[in-house]
């Protein structure tokens, strides 16, 4: 990466604390990323977001009380939304994801060049 690239500050949700692990840690790995919040649920999410200097959230799909599409859809009113990228073990709401804007669906589990594809978009 060269010095003119502006790293990103991202936020990770996931309600599964190992794959919210494992998901920050393949983060983190990523030059592109200067910082990365984590959140095991919308609500603390949303708490996250309010002050915004986010550019990206990683989110889960499947989640107690507010999910996944839930959270995007309000996401999408905020002045200055983050790109949204779903991390999920789903693939049967990718039509619904791409629907609310995001800009990529990544299926679990996890491989670490298809998150970084995730993350150049």
């Amino acid at each position: 990466m060269n010095d003119t690239t502006e790293q990103l500050t991202v936020l990770a949700v996931d309600d599964e604390p190992p794959a919210l692990d494992e998901l920050a840690y393949l983060l983190r790995a990523r030059e592109e990323i200067a910082v990365v919040h984590t959140a095991g649920d919308a609500t603390t999410a949303l708490r996250l977001l309010r002050d915004g200097g986010v550019d990206a959230v990683f989110l889960d799909i499947n989640m107690p009380g507010l999910d996944g599409l839930e959270l995007a859809g309000i996401l999408r009113n905020f002045a200055t939304p983050p790109a949204v990228v779903f991390v999920t073990a789903h693939d049967d709401r990718a039509v619904s994801a791409f629907d609310l804007g995001a800009v990529d669906y990544v299926l679990k589990p996890l491989r670490e060049e298809r998150l970084a594809e995730a993350v150049r978009r």
